[in-house]
């Protein structure tokens, strides 16, 4: 018998069968746990790889939803892709509704860490937005619709013009552009005889005169108080208002055509007046009034604004969705018409899914019918961005689980991910391959300074998006 046939069976060896594969094998220590083990540990187990890859995707992620996606929803405005005019420099108008920017009166039975967290995304909203408007749009002049503040009517002067200050960090003037800021809402100074004198005053001599007359591009624009023009009994509160809607009431043939900027919407018939299509609430416009608002002004004041004002088409706010709507009216005892579109609200939190604001062209040549040219402009989704942000610190949060608490998983994984693209489709017969098993174990430490690491990180991130327009 030779020497082959006299040998017993062979023992498997720790390089035979399976032995080449990767195996995950908690590791028993009796090392005793002192504070000076646990830095050295953490110190040690800081994974920088980890680290700087979750930052590169929360970079990218963040630049997507904060620059990239608002700058492409911009774009859709463009002027020229609506603009009907040929020749010419149209005169370009941007109208911002209700910005009504977070306050401590917004939310007030809100944690105070809960309406700081809201603030401070709401105000990006604004920033952002504004930035875009301005960098992209570049309109020539910017018309504000009222409601500036949310508890603007209610502050102190010391809070309010905090309030103030912040309103011009997000809404900072534009060089060499028109900003026109001075048109009150119900929030800012009240409603007709609850408006409040101290507040109406303040906004008066911060912004300017609530109503004026400006000529911009071939165009008489009117911004009328309509809110003071409301009340009927305090004659302090409707002088300005009222000498403005008497100077416009003389008829002229040659008048320039006239468009009118309210805050609140003229009286209409929502069962005969429709909103149209692009109005998201189903439901028929509200006609009602509180305590400091109405919805609507009263019947007989929009029949003699219409009849003084004579506008071609009209401009408000105050409702937050969007509405067209048509008017008839009399002058001189014939019968005439003028479109009113209500703007959505520029922000956020006013309670619709699509904020918008309302481009307007006004054309400076001498020719044709059509003088004016009116386009919706929506906004970036102002929930996309919140989602995007939270799907991704989800995922980050899983690979962070998988990576240091199940580590035979995280191994077993990437090998089979290595595998399948390192090897080609036809490999030649090699020698038999053996590495040396992989052993880690659960490590909470790890997971912990390595997530604050990226936590503080990732909030290094926000901020530096967040106060990049400042």
């Amino acid at each position: 018998m030779d020497n082959l046939s006299r040998r017993g069976p062979r023992l498997k060896g720790k390089d035979d069968d399976n032995s080449h594969m990767d195996v995950y094998k908690p590791r028993k220590t009796s090392q005793k746990i002192t504070m000076r083990n646990v830095i050295s540990h953490s110190v040690h187990s800081v994974k920088w790889r980890v680290i700087l890859l979750s930052l590169l995707v929360w970079c990218l992620v963040i630049n997507f939803f904060e620059r990239s996606t608002v700058k492409r929803t911009i774009q859709r405005c463009q002027w020229n892709k609506w603009e009907p005019w040929t020749k010419g420099d149209p005169h370009r108008i941007a109208l911002f509704a209700d910005p009504q920017i977070m306050d401590a009166y917004s939310y007030p039975d809100r944690p105070g860490w809960v309406n700081w967290l809201t603030s401070q995304l709401v105000d990006n909203y604004h920033r952002r937005n504004w930035a875009f408007v301005d960098k992209v749009l570049d309109p020539d002049t910017v018309i504000f619709l009222g409601d500036l503040f949310d508890g603007g009517r209610n502050w102190d002067d010391a809070d309010w013009y905090e309030e103030f200050k912040r309103f011009n960090e997000i809404y900072h003037k534009r060089p060499n552009r028109r900003t026109i800021m001075s048109l009150p809402g119900n929030h800012d100074i009240g409603f007709g005889e609850t408006v409040n004198i101290t507040s109406l005053n303040r906004f008066k001599s911060t912004f300017g005169p609530p109503s004026s007359i400006h000529e911009l591009g071939n165009h008489t624009v009117v911004l009328l108080d309509t809110i003071s023009l409301s009340d009927y009994s305090n004659p302090e509160v409707v002088q300005d208002p009222r000498e403005i809607l008497e100077s416009l009431a003389p008829y002229d043939e040659n008048e320039a055509p006239r468009l009118l900027m309210t805050h609140v919407p003229l009286y209409r018939f929502p069962d005969q007046q429709p909103c149209g299509p692009l109005r998201e609430s189903k439901k028929k416009f509200p006609i009602m009034k509180g305590h400091q608002y109405q919805t609507v002004l009263d019947f007989d004041l929009t029949m003699e604004v219409l009849s003084k004002v004579r506008p071609k088409f009209s401009f408000s706010g105050d409702d937050h969705d969007y509405c067209h709507v048509q008017h008839k009216y009399e002058f001189q005892g014939q019968p005439r018409t003028a479109d009113e579109i209500t703007v959505k609200s520029c922000s956020m939190n006013m309670g619709i899914q699509y904020p918008a604001i309302e481009l307007l062209s006004l054309n400076t040549e001498d020719v044709g019918d059509q003088t004016f040219k009116v386009e919706i402009c929506y906004l970036p989704p102002p929930y996309a961005a919140l989602k995007g942000y939270i799907v991704t610190a989800i995922l980050n949060a899983i690979v962070l689980i998988v990576y240091f608490l199940l580590p035979h998983l995280w191994i077993a994984t990437s090998q089979r991910v290595i595998s399948r693209f390192s090897h080609p489709e036809f490999p030649l017969p090699l020698a038999e391959h053996h590495t040396k098993p992989i052993f880690r174990e659960k490590d909470y430490i790890a997971i912990v300074v390595n997530g604050t690491f990226i936590a503080g990180g990732v909030l290094s991130l926000f901020g530096l998006f967040f106060n990049a327009f400042k």
